[in-house]
């Protein structure tokens, strides 16, 4: 068991080293998710740039996906080696200790404050975004209202065509 211990903290060592990289990427994605706030709290929302700031988004997550791809059969053989269900430190801290166990939560509770703070910037901009979208709505509404009452208040085009009547018959 003692050399089952060793072996599994260099894995969990090599496991926080793999999620500490993946750290720099989550920051990264704060930031943008906060550049997101501040272009949807302008007076007019420059689409443009917040479009290009999802991009940015979209292209962290697939770089976090393809971070994750080897992670997840690592995260099985860990759970069977130490006969556990689910692959959660605390589970972990209850069959093993070490240095690498001691990395691993380390890091996995800076991403999680990383992730909680990232879910906060998300909401409020989702929110921000359903009422920039209602606006420029209602805009459009009273845009084609307008539209309409203009129409309706246009001069019908005369009959140019002549129409002559004989009445001698």
């Amino acid at each position: 068991m003692v050399l089952k211990a060793k072996l599994l903290n260099l894995v969990f060592k090599r496991m926080a080293k793999g999620y500490q990289e993946q750290k720099v990427y989550y920051q990264k994605m704060l930031e943008v998710a906060r550049e997101q706030e501040v272009v949807l709290n302008e007076e007019e929302v420059n689409m443009e740039k917040l479009f290009n700031l999802i991009e940015q988004r979209q292209e962290l997550m697939v770089t976090l996906d393809k971070m994750n791809v080897g992670l997840v059969d690592l995260k099985k053989e860990i759970r069977d080696a130490l006969g556990i269900e689910e692959f959660k430190i605390s589970s972990i801290q209850e069959k093993i200790t070490g240095p690498g166990v001691k990395a691993l939560a380390d890091v996995l509770g800076e991403l999680k404050i990383l992730v909680e703070k990232l879910k906060k910037v998300d909401q409020k901009n989702e929110i921000t975004l359903r009422k920039v979208m209602q606006k420029t709505q209602e805009q459009l509404r009273i845009l084609q209202k307008n539209k309409k009452a203009d129409e309706a208040y246009q001069a019908s085009p005369l009959n140019e065509e002549g129409v002559f009547i004989d009445y001698t018959e």
